[in-house]
């Protein structure tokens, strides 16, 4: 299931830096072509800390989460034809980092930064991705796009990432209670989230092969 997860991370990266290069869709994709090389760049570092190092990493995916959601803020912001929105997106990515460096702190005031998920700025970033990707929606509802949704790169991204973030609330919101779980169940949640995560990247790729191919 990791080696799919990886292919389709790969896979991601090329399709998106290709059109990124090319300049094909009239949508800056920097920033989510930035998003897809995190994920997988931190992926990777996690896997080599725990499988190579034998250390927790934790720590890794606590500092993918800041770069991750700020990548995605400053994404959708561009995405929003609203300035009204867009400063509504300002503030919620403010809002994000100063929930995350708050509990950032407290993790390392208790000494468990390392040891222990920072699941209250994962949620509270999902949370606030769902609500500006609402947003998004709502601008595209009322806009001349609606007309040909299935050819809009924006709507199948927007659309894969406001299903992954959703669904991982709830997998997220007891990952640090999981001690003395069934392996049963610990893997049960995890395949969910595998599935989120093919659900995603499969929007992506084939949104973007799919999408019409609009030159600036």
């Amino acid at each position: 299931m990791d080696k799919i997860i990886y292919i389709l991370y790969f896979i991601a990266i090329v399709v998106y830096a290709i059109f990124y290069f090319k300049k094909s869709f009239d949508v800056d994709l920097k920033y989510f072509l930035g998003y897809l090389i995190a994920m997988f760049t931190f992926e990777m570092i996690a896997s080599y800390v725990k499988y190579n190092l034998a250390l927790y990493n934790l720590w890794v995916y606590n500092t993918l989460t800041f770069v991750e959601f700020n990548l995605l803020f400053l994404f959708t912001k561009q995405i929003l034809t609203s300035g009204k929105t867009q400063k509504t997106v300002l503030r919620v990515s403010m809002l994000f980092n100063v929930i995350y460096l708050l509990t950032t702190f407290y993790y390392l005031y208790q000494g468990i930064y390392f040891e222990t998920y920072n699941s209250i700025a994962s949620i509270s970033g999902s949370l606030l991705i769902a609500i500006v990707l609402f947003l998004f929606y709502r601008d595209f509802l009322s806009s001349n796009e609606i007309l040909n949704y299935k050819k809009s790169l924006t709507f199948w991204i927007a659309f894969g990432l406001l299903f992954y973030y959703l669904g991982t609330i709830p997998i997220t919101s007891i990952i640090n209670n999981m001690k003395g779980t069934p392996i049963e169940v610990i893997e049960y949640l995890y395949n969910i989230q595998f599935v989120l995560l093919i659900f995603m990247y499969s929007c992506f790729i084939l949104g973007a092969l799919w999408s019409q191919k609009r030159v600036k």
